[in-house]
């Protein structure tokens, strides 16, 4: 019970020795709303049972509430359940056609229920044939869910709500380069009455190995997998004899919560949403992060700080980690029980990045004024596993606007091709950085 409706029955209402059942106006384990539709024309004798209570305020006022289901009713319910199992309900959607996508700021995951979890990105040139790089996380589903049993069903706490899931193993996928394993992923299923299968959540818990959230309809018709946290209960309370429709203690501290209250602020306008296929999730951009020592006052001498390598910019969400000091090194890390485990992608050698200029003219910086990023390449980073070379990696330094969050640094790897990679650095303090850089998109200072 919530403080609100606690202190409406304990301090409005002393408790008639008419009350019926296991009462107990102090419990916690459930939340409840009063709502008073007013008097109605009921025989008390005849109607107390365990589901009514009738009260009485300190000014003499007299009410029948009726309570709601209690949990042991509800549980009850659970146990006359004889509809379809888990797995009969799950067969529903992997017996369809549709998959389920999400759409990142350079993957897309491709979920086809049952069948397997595909990451790709497709490059478009005009006049040539899309290229697509991808990697399959995992295949199938397993035959039979070992937790689709009432004892045995995990929960997952999302946004404080408790969730049964029902697991699928996805397995086999496209080999790791790095721990030369197979690539899987876990796929929770959690109830959503107006679920089709979206992807919630998706993150990699540790090195290709994943984890995938979805939302489907078809697992609320199973009490087990209906969320745990009960809904706020409603407790009707019928004035008798006479009595006011609400208590005339509680109308009067309403009143004063109402003249005490601040007035809240006009709502900001918001753009009018778009409309997105069914399945398909909007476009996710870097996770953004706040650095807090970016402040106006600061700017310039952390900018020449940063154009110095002694300020790194770090960033990244997921199992991976990534810093940047530039003109030393680009790097990702993963922090754990065990300490560090970092790669590094790359170093900072003029020679090498002039060398790259020539071949790949492309990443040369537009001219000034319609800049938007700047390329630096940096090179001989940690041997690969697969191709027995140094690493590589593309550092690309954009301006994005954000008059909300004007310091806000996002960060995000790509790897186009194996063990080399696109590090994508967006802030708002670029701006002022890129018609600063050389012919060769080269920061070397800033004026003070």
């Amino acid at each position: 019970m919530n403080l609100y409706t606690r202190y409406a029955f304990v301090f409005l209402f002393s408790i008639s020795t008419t009350v019926g059942g296991d009462f107990d106006p102090f419990m916690d384990a459930e939340l409840f709303k009063i709502i008073w539709p007013g008097s109605s024309e009921i025989d008390i004798e005849k109607t107390v049972d365990e589901s009514r209570v009738v009260v009485m305020t300190t000014n003499k006022e007299r009410y029948q509430c009726i309570l709601p289901e209690s949990h042991d009713k509800r549980d009850s319910s659970k146990a006359d359940y004889g509809g379809q199992t888990a797995d009969e309900l799950m067969n529903i959607l992997f017996t369809q056609t549709t998959c389920s996508y999400r759409i990142e700021s350079y993957w897309t995951y491709e979920l086809c229920h049952g069948k397997h979890l595909r990451q790709y990105h497709e490059t478009k040139d005009v006049g040539q044939k899309p290229k697509v790089q991808e990697y399959f996380l995992g295949y199938g589903k397993q035959d039979k869910n070992e937790d689709s049993e009432s004892s045995n069903i995990k929960i997952r706490k999302v946004e404080g709500i408790s969730l049964p899931y029902y697991e699928v193993n996805m397995t086999d996928g496209t080999a790791c380069d790095l721990t030369q394993e197979p690539r899987r992923t876990r796929i929770l299923y959690v109830c959503q009455p107006d679920g089709h299968g979206e992807i919630y959540e998706f993150k990699e818990t540790s090195t290709c190995e994943y984890e995938m959230m979805v939302l489907t309809s078809v697992l609320c018709g199973h009490p087990d997998f209906r969320p745990k946290n009960a809904p706020v209960g409603e407790i009707q309370c019928h004035a008798l004899d006479g009595s006011p429709a609400k208590p005339t203690q509680l109308k009067r501290m309403e009143k004063t919560v109402v003249h005490t209250r601040t007035p809240s602020p006009e709502p900001t306008p918001q753009p009018t949403p778009q409309a997105v296929p069914d399945n398909v999730a909007t476009k996710v951009p870097p996770q953004y992060v706040e650095q807090h020592n970016l402040g106006s006052t600061t700017d310039k001498q952390l900018l020449r700080e940063f154009l110095t390598g002694e300020y790194c910019l770090k960033g990244g969400q997921g199992w991976w980690k990534y810093e940047f000091c530039y003109g030393i090194y680009a790097r990702q890390f993963h922090d754990d029980s065990q300490g560090r485990t970092v790669i590094n992608l790359g170093v900072w050698k003029e020679a090498a990045h002039l060398q790259w200029l020539q071949q790949n003219t492309q990443k040369r910086p537009r001219e000034i004024g319609k800049r938007k990023f700047i390329s630096l390449f940096y090179s001989d980073g940690d041997i690969c596993d697969i191709t027995g070379k140094p690493r590589t990696v593309e550092v690309k330094l954009k301006c994005v606007v954000n008059t909300n969050h004007p310091h806000s640094v996002g960060i995000y790897l790509m790897e186009p091709s194996t063990c080399s990679y696109i590090l994508g650095i967006e802030s708002p303090i670029f701006c002022s950085l890129l018609d600063k850089a050389d012919d060769n998109g080269i920061l070397r200072s800033i004026e003070t």
